[in-house]
């Protein structure tokens, strides 16, 4: 079964390398939270009631990510770009999976 702290333990490396997102544990469970630098404020928040929607809010922040490491925010991804960031994100979601059957065995 998958778990919010199998889904944070995936993205580790990620979280530690993306300074505008975070995860926050809010008294009603974790929330994704994203900071605009630009305007110095909160853009996006998300609340994740289930890990499942932790993993996918932490998957949109991640090809934000990787967008602008790409980029650098000058131009839109080539479907290269693109086809390698589905790939990436398709090897984080098969780590969840993989940890989640580990977990329930």
């Amino acid at each position: 079964m998958l778990t919010n702290e199998i889904v944070l333990t995936v993205f580790a490396d990620y979280l530690s390398r993306d300074a505008d997102f975070e995860v926050i544990l809010t008294s009603r469970g974790y929330t994704v939270m994203g900071w605009d630098k630009y305007r110095e404020d909160w853009n996006t928040v998300e609340y994740c009631p289930t890990p499942e929607t932790l993993r996918d809010a932490l998957l949109d922040a991640y090809t934000s990510f990787r967008e602008m490491e790409l980029t650098d925010g000058e131009r839109d991804m080539t479907a290269a770009e693109k086809a390698k960031v589905k790939t990436e994100c398709d090897a984080l979601t098969e780590q969840c999976e993989k940890e989640a059957a580990i977990c329930s065995s």
